[in-house]
């Protein structure tokens, strides 16, 4: 997976003033996904943006959950 020195680079990232703007605009981002309207021409379309916009919010915040798990 990842090294020592990867590690320690997240945790020195996690730490940093900088992190709380990068969790700022993930934060933003899913919630301007979230909250985007869904709706399309047909309910298939409908059902496959609601879909793809749940995948980008859940991997933003995967991500996020993923960086603070590998600085533990």
């Amino acid at each position: 997976m990842i090294n020592q020195n990867e590690k320690s680079q997240i945790k020195a990232l996690l730490q940093s003033p900088q992190w709380k703007t990068v969790e700022q605009v993930a934060n933003e981002l899913c919630d301007k996904v979230a909250y985007d309207s869904k709706v399309r021409d047909t309910e298939w379309d409908t059902l496959k943006t609601t879909l793809i916009d749940e995948g980008q919010v859940r991997g933003i915040k995967r991500l996020i959950q993923e960086l603070y798990n590998l600085a533990l």
